[in-house]
């Protein structure tokens, strides 16, 4: 009877509104059956109620560690990785295909795209001996020092998706609104400037040199930790998606070739 390769737990964090979501909702399609069964959790599912959210600048902060529940979280991944159907917040949506997200940010993910990325997947995948788990977990602070380093210890690939400091705010900006457990939120006006970027700025800058999370990534702290920085690419979504795809599928091929040996 042939060994199962190890469920594979991939973080897709960073900044609010860097398309993280509209990635992670090509993913299932990419990695397909039978070879891989790819399942998307969102972090947005575990948020604390409304009544226990901290404040920052006087306003509500909902872009801090201290906004989820990280203990249920953390149980869903647990029972994932142990066979479970995770219910909460996992869905396999329909991807959108060449367009531009509600957030704002630009598209270039088409379905020309879409065939290319499936065919080099089946190109290099080797002989089919057992499926693949694999679960996205989609949000915006996953892996830095202040998340409990229980969770931590759970993802085997992790990933932070950047944009600067206009670029952000722009797309911040765009959106009207989001859905919470007691109704919606509109963010009310500075709240870019007053809470999402200094909580971004202050989970995120060891991870840049010099802490300056608009300039490159160090590199030995990102090696120690595990975790791969893209900071965007000039062909929008299509081309992250792309650098994505190729660093999952080093993490896949070497899991499968230990598997084998």
């Amino acid at each position: 009877m042939p060994s199962l390769p190890p469920p594979l737990v991939v973080a897709l964090s960073g900044l609010s509104s860097t398309g993280k979501s509209t990635i992670a909702s090509h993913l299932p399609s990419i990695f397909s059956a039978p070879r891989y069964a790819v399942s998307v959790l969102h972090v947005d599912d575990f948020y604390r109620p409304q009544s226990e959210l901290p404040l920052r600048e006087e306003l509500l902060d909902w872009d801090c560690v201290e906004s989820l529940d990280w203990p249920r979280l953390e149980s869903a991944v647990q029972r994932w990785r142990g066979g479970e159907k995770v219910a909460e917040g996992e869905v396999n949506p329909q991807p959108e295909i060449d367009g531009t997200a509600a957030n704002g940010v630009k598209g270039g993910i088409t379905e020309a795209l879409m065939e290319e990325l499936r065919s080099a997947i089946q190109s290099t995948q080797r002989e089919i001996k057992a499926c693949q788990r694999i679960l996205i977990l989609d949000g915006f602070l996953l892996f830095t020092l202040s998340v409990p380093s229980a969770f931590r210890s759970l993802l085997d690939l992790k990933i932070l998706l950047c944009a600067p400091y206009a670029e952000a705010k722009r797309r911040r900006e765009a959106r009207s609104r989001y859905t919470t457990m007691e109704g919606w939120w509109e963010d009310p006006p500075g709240y870019f400037d007053k809470v999402v970027w200094p909580n971004y700025v202050e989970e995120n800058k060891g991870f840049f040199i010099g802490g300056d999370v608009e300039w490159e990534a160090d590199g030995e702290v990102c090696e120690r930790e595990n975790v791969r920085v893209c900071k965007g690419k000039e062909g929008g979504l299509g081309e992250v998606l792309k650098w994505l795809v190729r660093e999952l599928s080093k993490v896949l091929v070497k899991s499968e070739e230990e598997v084998g040996d």
